[in-house]
């Protein structure tokens, strides 16, 4: 049938945006809220606009970027790539988020 989804695996499930395994534990159980929020937030942030107004260059870095977390919880480092044919905006690699020392919940 036309209308079904696709199924799983399909090249239609790529997501533009990939996390490094460092990443992964910030979106797990054992993450405070605030965490998680903070997270959620700029993968959203970064899905509408893949450079956004307080992201900054990493020098000496082409395409890398550094963006603050919500309520100063942190700081993301992430590549962003080339657009591919078909897909909704660039590729994005979020390679690391450094939780500051003063969100001890996490």
């Amino acid at each position: 049938m036309s209308d079904e989804l696709p199924g799983p695996g399909g090249e239609e499930d790529r997501d533009r945006i990939r996390l490094s395994p460092a990443v992964l534990p910030l979106l797990g159980p054992a993450v405070s809220a605030s965490v998680f929020s903070a997270v959620t937030s700029l993968l959203a942030e970064l899905r509408a606009t893949p450079v956004p107004p307080l992201a900054q260059p990493v020098p000496g870095r082409p395409g890398w970027y550094s963006a603050p977390l919500a309520r100063d919880i942190g700081i993301a480092e992430y590549h962003v790539g080339d657009t591919e044919p078909g897909s909704d905006g660039p590729a994005i690699y979020v390679a690391r988020i450094v939780i500051s020392d003063d969100w001890p919940d996490f």
